[in-house]
């Protein structure tokens, strides 16, 4: 289902991004930094990271894929979409015992799509 293109200028103002190339840099940004912290938690004792301030990693994401075209911007949001299933059908079951694993694959998976609801 498509939205009428005013639909689509409310719906992208209404989660604070302008276009859809930003919602979706946005998106693969999130769903990248989760990947990156679930693996070094899996791949590395006591491995540490900061969380990202929120705001400011929204702007670091819109800037990093400004460049790219929709075409290779959809195609990379595949690539990492298929990626981050991977990761999870691939963790051990103890993972998900790890509060930081669930933690992240709450908030970037789940959390997101409950974020950023498509209007029907």
């Amino acid at each position: 289902m498509r939205l009428e293109a005013e639909k689509q200028k409310e719906f992208l103002a209404k989660q604070g991004f302008e276009t859809f190339h930003d919602l979706l840099a946005h998106v693969i940004g999130w769903w990248e930094e989760g990947a990156r912290i679930i693996a070094g938690i899996l791949d590395t004792p006591g491995f540490t990271w900061t969380d990202p301030e929120t705001d400011k990693f929204n702007v670091e994401l819109t800037k990093k894929f400004s460049a790219w075209s929709d075409e290779d911007l959809f195609a990379h949001y595949e690539t990492v979409r298929l990626a981050l299933i991977e990761l999870t059908a691939d963790l051990p079951d103890d993972a998900f015992l790890n509060k930081d694993i669930e933690g992240w694959l709450a908030a970037d998976v789940v959390g997101h799509y409950d974020e950023h609801p498509i209007p029907g």
